[in-house]
């Protein structure tokens, strides 16, 4: 495809084969220009496996160099993607590429598909040239539409060769050593002079299809954005930054994200699947500019069927991910239901809370942490479905590790626990009125005694449960943090003997269970003396998962142990 099935006397193809340190520098250069499939092959199988091995993809002239002077006929486009850079594509599979391709150019033709290891190489056949700039020229246009890598429109770019390993690691450094490390680059789909319908492009009509797509982003770009007036709404509502892009439209290149994130905010509401059709397909008409009417239903569809899990606040991403600001743009705290009822508390530097009235000497000892666990989701959600109410299969949701990807107490389990705690009068279950045997249906909410606050709250780091749902700390090791906090806070004594005796354990538990905390970054433990010399522990609370950050973070609760 890339190459002329018979070579002038002085054309060549050059290979390349780079060896590299583990920081990516190149350490190790092998070249050789070839005529023959057979001399092609042989220096693949040489080097395969001690380097990362390359084709360049046009012509050279000659036997020197690979510059831009020596290259004579290119045959092909090239479009390099690389998976790391599109997290809003679902799977990231070759498909999702290609439909992102024929999204915004539905009349490019896909020719060939490689997977680099990475990413993955597109490949579109053209009739063969000798205007190397021109094809540059025209490979950079079609790679700043379609958003792939832009340095991958060389007039000298060399690509992967199928059959080849590739080295890299997901962190950017390179092993040669451990073969179960590496990536094998192979073939997805290659039509190539397959069937009679096979057609090589001309420059001109890639061209066309470019200047196509920039009149229609002209046109789209005179498209105002209606504002929708959300300040006059009496309830403030729920993700308000989804519903502000449901009214508003999405700009490209975002319109998939907010897309998944709408369709899944309706499905958790309890819209029906006709109505997210219909809301869908009025939110792509607000675009700029709108999908084909068949790719939003069949995107809608995907989102309807997929465990999509992008529906925290802005701040539940990382500030690399460029999908923060995204979110970010759209937030508005004082008019957002969902910042103000609890969803907000994901965001490992805000806190949960748990009413004091369940904390008592004789509730510690007789409570497990998974009950405490489901008392301070519930406390941190219930607000955050709006007129539909937290429900068992939202608090599912919740229990999903995404580190042992299951959820953390089975439903059995989860039935059993929700019944005790009722009984408790802790919590009230209401069936679902439609479907009253459904149990994932039931509407959960904490008892009215707890939803009032006489005794006020202690308050912790949220993602603190994280570390019990992730199974880096056990229930009995989430009590004994629940205790430690409440002891603080009501200003007790939290030496290991009181404890030990509050929760009538062990002292050498308590002991066990605390370092356990120190270890995954639940707590902080220094070391100090008092005036008469005796040694004390000095606590702090930090988010587990911003620990690097411990002095911005901790609650200044340090009292005597």
């Amino acid at each position: 495809m890339m190459f002329p099935e018979k070579f002038r006397e002085n054309e060549y193809v050059r290979l390349v084969a780079l060896r590299r340190d583990q920081n990516g520098n190149v350490i190790a250069n092998k070249v050789k220009y070839v005529k023959t499939f057979q001399n092609y092959v042989a220096f693949v199988q040489k080097y395969r496996y001690t380097h990362d091995v390359y084709n360049q993809i046009a012509t050279n002239r000659g036997k020197e160099k690979g510059t831009k002077s020596t290259q004579r006929q290119r045959k092909v486009l090239f479009l390099d993607f690389d998976k790391k850079d599109y997290p809003e594509l679902q799977s990231a599979a070759a498909a999702d590429f290609t439909k992102w391709i024929h999204n915004k150019l539905p009349k490019l033709y896909i020719h060939a598909c490689i997977n680099s290891g990475h990413g993955f190489h597109f490949y579109v056949s053209i009739k063969p040239t000798c205007k190397i700039d021109e094809v540059a020229e025209v490979n950079k246009a079609l790679a700043a539409i379609l958003d792939s890598d832009q340095k991958a429109a060389l007039p000298t770019q060399i690509s992967r060769i199928p059959c080849t390993y590739n080295h890299k690691q997901n962190d950017g450094s390179y092993d040669y050593e451990n073969r179960n490390n590496w990536s094998y680059v192979t073939i997805v789909n290659n039509t190539y002079m397959v069937g009679s319908q096979f057609k090589q492009f001309t420059l001109p009509y890639i061209r066309k299809q470019i200047d196509y797509f920039t009149d229609t982003q002209e046109i789209y770009k005179s498209m105002k954005k209606v504002d929708w007036d959300y300040t006059v709404l009496n309830n403030y509502p729920c993700y308000l930054c989804i519903r502000k892009v449901m009214n508003e439209g999405a700009d490209e290149g975002q319109r998939n994200f907010w897309h998944g994130r709408i369709v899944k905010m309706l499905q958790m509401e309890g819209y029906n699947k006709t109505k997210i059709h219909s809301i869908c397909k009025d939110y792509n008409n607000k675009c700029r500019p709108p999908k084909q009417e068949n790719v939003i239903e069949a995107d809608t569809s995907r989102f309807l069927e997929s465990d999509y899990k992008l529906l925290g606040c802005y701040e539940a991403f990382s500030v690399e991910d460029k999908r923060r600001s995204w979110i970010e743009v759209q937030c508005d705290k004082v008019y957002c239901g969902t910042y103000h009822g609890g969803a907000k508390l994901s965001i490992v530097k805000d806190c949960a809370k748990l009413n004091s009235k369940i904390l008592s000497d004789k509730d510690l000892r007789s409570t497990g942490g998974d009950e405490y666990l489901i008392l301070t989701l519930l406390e941190v959600y219930k607000n955050s479905y709006g007129r539909q109410g937290f429900r068992v299969k939202n608090l599912k949701e919740f229990l999903y590790s995404s580190v042992t990807k299951k959820q953390y107490i089975a439903d059995r389990r989860l039935k059993k626990l929700l019944v005790k705690l009722e009984e408790k009068k802790w919590i009230e279950i209401t069936p679902d009125s439609k479907e009253p045997k459904n149990f994932e249906k039931n509407r959960l909410k904490l008892s009215r005694r707890l939803r009032e606050f006489q005794k006020g709250y202690i308050e912790f780091y949220f993602s603190v449960t994280g570390a019990l749902i992730d199974g880096r700390i056990s229930q009995a090791q989430y009590v004994v943090f629940l205790t430690l906090v409440r002891n603080l806070n009501e200003k007790r004594p939290v030496t290991y003997d009181q404890l030990a005796t509050d929760l009538n354990i062990d002292k050498n538990n308590i002991g066990k269970y605390i370092r356990k905390l120190q270890k995954e970054r639940c707590l902080v433990i220094e070391k100090d003396y008092s005036e008469k010399g005796y040694e004390y522990n000095k606590y702090s609370f930090i988010s587990p998962n911003d620990f690097n950050n411990e002095e911005d973070n901790k609650l200044a609760l340090k009292l005597l142990a």
